[in-house]
């Protein structure tokens, strides 16, 4: 059993680790200004969540700045690691995505994710603009799409194993009940409230506490901020068949939402009758902006070769095998769901070498390598042994890779205009090039369910 003092206590160590990756990351390369992270403060319980940073640089930073950036990013976090043994929990992996402060301070790149992001280290200015921001936006169709899927995604009972407890020491009993409340049921349930409020909320809490304030799966809803509140010292924590009952509570309160959230919809020209695989399948291949999904993928790839330094290098009293397992789903996400965007924005079904050819960003003969290199490591299964000897291949070769992706987004953001948004204008800039955005629905092709669900569910960074 934990007590207040024990849950302060551990509270202050958020702090001490943005702190310190922080000020090691722009030691090493000035142009990080701010770590940022994915939810609110009062979203992270004590204990049991880790952090997914955000790094965030100044508008100058270019590809170059980015691959050295990524090589300190391991570093710092396996340097960080041997010294705090006891920060083990919220270090489960390095920062996920790098920003530049311009994609951050103009609507054309809005993303739905912004209104939970909290600044923890750096310059905070820019966090407090982009989340009023965000907040006051009405819904357009890139929130109703990132939303929907996003609880559709998650529809389903409660999968055992899905999210195994991973460095949590005295406080692994917990996580079966954290794991069910605060990563599979309140995510989704951010994305309910939004569509169903028709508002963006700044927190996991503050959706929660509308459903319950509004009767909309209000008693789950309850249930689950009663169980954050009490650190999970509630009698689910020790009886196995409460923990059940639990679970198929939770479950009620998706079963009740589902009508109610796809009505909710009204910019998206869903298909009439729609089965809910039918409805995931029509999202799957419709994105509502392909150039912000590019720019995601992007994002991600700028600072991905550190993480595979540090789980293959972690030291021995972390455990990372299994993390190196779940970034297996993200290599897909990297190589395949981009050849998919950019297929998309070319209206063509190309090669993996004309894709980036058609947007402008012809290979060199290392970024053709990379590239065949990460296809075939993406298409191998997870279960493969020959992935930790990869993954250390790919240390090295991944970013090449990521240098194409990112004169592909540049090529595409400078070569397209805004489609008839003049309100947007051409001020956008993007790893400091100015861009012009065409907005635009393009069908892309169609992910398998299993992929889709892997990709929104699995990965690492989608939750705390």
């Amino acid at each position: 059993m934990t007590t207040p003092v024990d849950i302060r206590a551990l509270r202050e160590r958020f702090a001490a680790v943005a702190q310190t990756v922080g000020a090691r990351l722009s030691a090493e390369c000035p142009r990080v200004v701010a770590l940022a992270a994915k939810w609110s403060k009062e979203d992270l319980v004590p204990g049991l969540s880790d952090m997914d940073f955000r790094v965030v640089c100044d508008d100058g930073t270019t590809a170059e700045d980015w691959v050295r950036i990524d090589w300190h990013v391991g570093r710092v976090h396996r340097e960080m690691v041997t010294a705090h043994p006891e920060w083990n929990r919220i270090n489960e992996h390095t920062p996920g995505a790098a920003v530049g402060l311009g994609e951050l301070a103009e609507d054309p790149f809005h993303h739905p994710e912004y209104s939970v992001w909290t600044a923890w280290w750096g310059r905070d200015d820019w966090a407090a603009a982009l989340q009023a921001r965000t907040l006051a936006r009405p819904l357009e169709p890139i929130d109703e799409h990132y939303h929907l899927a996003r609880f559709l995604a998650y529809f389903s009972p409660y999968i055992h194993g899905i999210d195994p407890p991973i460095n949590l020491a005295e406080f692994e009993p917990k996580y079966a009940l954290h794991s069910r409340c605060w990563h599979y049921f309140a995510p989704p349930m951010l994305s309910a409230a939004t569509l169903l409020a028709r508002r963006h909320f700044p927190s996991k809490r503050a959706s929660l506490q509308w459903l319950v304030d509004h009767g909309r799966a209000g008693r789950q809803a309850a249930a689950v901020l009663e169980q954050v509140d009490a650190h999970y010292e509630t009698p689910e924590l020790t009886d196995p068949g409460r923990l059940r009952k639990f679970e198929s509570f939770l479950f009620s309160g998706f079963e009740e939402l589902l009508a109610p959230v796809v009505d909710a919809v009204v910019s998206l020209d869903l298909p009439r009758g729609a089965s809910r695989a039918g409805l995931e399948a029509h999202l799957a291949n419709h994105l509502a902006d392909p150039l912000v999904e590019l720019l995601e993928h992007v994002r991600f790839a700028r600072i991905r070769a550190g993480r595979y330094f540090f789980y293959l290098n972690a030291p021995a009293h972390f455990s990372a095998s299994r993390q190196l397992l779940s970034e297996h789903s993200w290599t897909t996400r990297l190589v395949h769901s981009t050849l998919k965007v950019l297929r998309a924005l070319a209206g063509a079904d190309l090669s993996p070498i004309d894709c980036f050819a058609r947007s402008g960003a012809d290979p060199t003969a290392a970024e053709g390598a990379a590239l065949r290199f990460m296809l075939e490591l993406a298409d191998m299964a997870a279960t493969d042994g020959r992935l930790p000897s990869l993954y250390a291949r790919a240390i090295d070769v991944f970013p090449d890779y990521y240098r194409l992706a990112e004169r592909a987004l540049q090529r595409l953001c400078a070569s397209e205009r805004v489609n008839g948004d003049e309100a947007h204008g051409p001020r956008l800039r993007v790893d400091g090039t100015p861009a012009d955005v065409l907005r635009r629905r393009v069908p892309v092709p169609r992910p398998s369910r299993s992929e889709a669900r892997r990709d929104a569910r699995r990965s690492t960074d989608a939750t705390s």
